[in-house]
């Protein structure tokens, strides 16, 4: 049972809560929620989404700033005989404010340009009741205990997880335009990871009956009454042991005065005796073990690490046409845990103890197109390699690497207002062995849009509403079966600002 308790600590809530690959937030400007078509632009916020397209710009200083709100929710219905039918687990996470800030100076052929951001995970999923494995490993313990001779029909406990996890994102580089047409970007991103794991396990009670041991059905601690059962079945223990002793030595008197009858009756007498010992012992130190399974306990570790990630790209523009391309190499992390409390007894969690946790390898290419001088239609493609990168717990074995499809369109209306509009389409390639109630990753189609207004030649507000439909997913777990829902939902503001 021990296993079945604490193996609920094992895994990590994944808390990556944007759009994008498995850890990789690529929603960094309120340009990109109205429209996420952004990997040919040469707007303020190029240096993120084509960093080789900040060449193209006018001579000066552009920067973007951005600040977003997200609403997320995951939910798990399990089917499970332990729950007695379908029983609903719900995470929330809400995110106030998630700030970027993206600038870009230019001169001549040249442009410098940097950007900060939460380029992965993000806020903090809290499920308040726990989650099906979490649970299932308690909602066994009455069957167990009933097989044990020790009927037991119902248990309660007061469980929660939470997760939080951030990977700060800070980029530096530089583009050159080779001509009137092309141009390079070289830079590099560094990344700051941190992750926040809680998870507690408290009063957990049950209703065992056996009157020869005072149960009478009763909701009980069971920490407290295993811990006094298992005392008790001790003292029974040593009772019989000193009983089995007595009559053994009674056995020898009887046997050394020729009295073989008596003498047999209390060597059987103590041969029972010591059989009742034993048993007693072996209960005594089961229901010791089981106090302890049952019994309090909290996790509390912070794991943080960082690495650095090369980027480059290219970026093409003729007249009406703009093309972008850009590629990120596999970012190594390794992050070690600073533990407060691990009371479930797993090394991982230990003090100190590192995993790797890699940013894997992505490629992003977009195209722009004006039909028209105020219609603009987009389209992209970003892949992110994860089955290259290392992740935690060997995940890349269990994923085929990460697509991801985008078209969008925006038109300028009047003199100072902009109106756009976009569509992503999201494909993770996951197995059934990389899902689980710990890690609810979901396909998805997400639809953004939102305006623009040039309040002045020299600043341009943005406005946008970013919103997500996720394919459900079913698998069968040894405790029952599951679906996976998630919903999310996020609204932006910001301001570019050029001079």
């Amino acid at each position: 049972m021990k296993a079945q308790v604490i193996a609920v600590f094992t895994g990590a809530v994944a808390i990556s809560v944007f759009a994008g690959g498995l850890n990789t937030n690529t929603n960094q400007s309120i340009g990109y929620l109205r429209n996420v078509a952004r990997y040919a632009t040469t707007d303020n916020d190029a240096p993120i989404f084509n960093p080789a397209g900040t060449a193209f710009m006018e001579d000066g200083w552009h920067l973007s700033l951005n600040s977003q709100a997200f609403w997320q929710t995951r939910t798990i219905y399990t089917d499970s005989p332990l729950f007695g039918g379908e029983k609903k687990f719900e995470g929330k996470a809400q995110i106030p404010a998630m700030p970027s800030l993206l600038a870009t100076w230019h001169r001549g052929d040249l442009a410098i340009s940097g950007y900060f951001g939460i380029t992965g995970g993000g806020g903090k999923l809290d499920y308040k009741k726990g989650i099906p494995s979490f649970e299932a490993a308690i909602a066994q313990i009455p069957g167990l205990l009933t097989q044990n001779g020790l009927p037991t029909s119902d248990y309660e406990a007061e469980l929660s997880l939470k997760g939080t996890s951030y990977i700060f994102g800070f980029g530096l580089g530089a583009s050159y335009r080779i001509n009137e047409m092309l141009s390079a970007y070289l830079g590099a991103k560094f990344s700051y990871a941190i992750n926040h794991y809680e998870g507690k396990l408290k009063n957990v009670q049950v209703n065992p009956k056996n009157e020869q041991l005072g149960l009478d059905g009763e909701m009980v601690n069971a920490a407290k009454k295993f811990n006094q059962l298992s005392e008790t079945l001790a003292n029974y223990a040593e009772q019989a042991a000193d009983g089995a002793q007595k009559a053994a030595a009674a056995a020898k008197q009887y046997a050394a005065a020729g009295d073989l009858e008596n003498a047999s009756i209390y060597e059987k007498k103590a041969n029972e005796l010591k059989k009742s010992a034993e048993e007693y012992t072996v209960k005594s130190k089961t229901f010791e073990t089981v106090a302890e399974q049952v019994s309090d306990k909290e996790l509390d570790v912070e794991q943080s690490g960082w690495g650095i990630t090369p980027v480059v790209g290219l970026s093409f523009k003729y007249k009406r046409l703009t093309a972008g391309i850009k590629f990120e190499y596999n970012t190594s992390i390794e992050m070690e845990n600073d533990t407060k409390v691990n009371e479930v007894g797993l090394k991982n969690f230990d003090d100190g103890v590192k995993d790797d946790n890699d940013i894997p390898a992505s490629v992003y290419m977009g195209i722009s197109y004006a039909l028209l001088d105020n219609f603009r239609i987009s389209v992209g493609y970003g892949h992110w390699f994860d089955s290259y990168a290392d992740l935690p717990g060997q995940q890349e074995k269990h994923s085929d690497g990460t697509n991801e499809f985008l078209g969008g369109i925006e038109a300028d209306l009047f003199e100072r207002w902009t109106v756009s509009g976009g569509i992503q389409v999201t494909r993770y390639n996951l197995s059934d062995s990389y899902m689980s109630d710990m890690s609810i990753i979901l396909d998805n189609i997400t639809i953004g849009g939102g305006f623009a207004f040039r309040a002045k030649d020299w600043i341009k507000l943005n406005v946008g509403y970013f919103h997500s439909i996720y394919d459900d997913w079913k698998e069968k777990e040894t405790y029952g079966k599951n679906t996976y829902k998630r919903t999310s939902r996020g609204i932006g503001i910001g301001a570019d600002l050029d001079f």
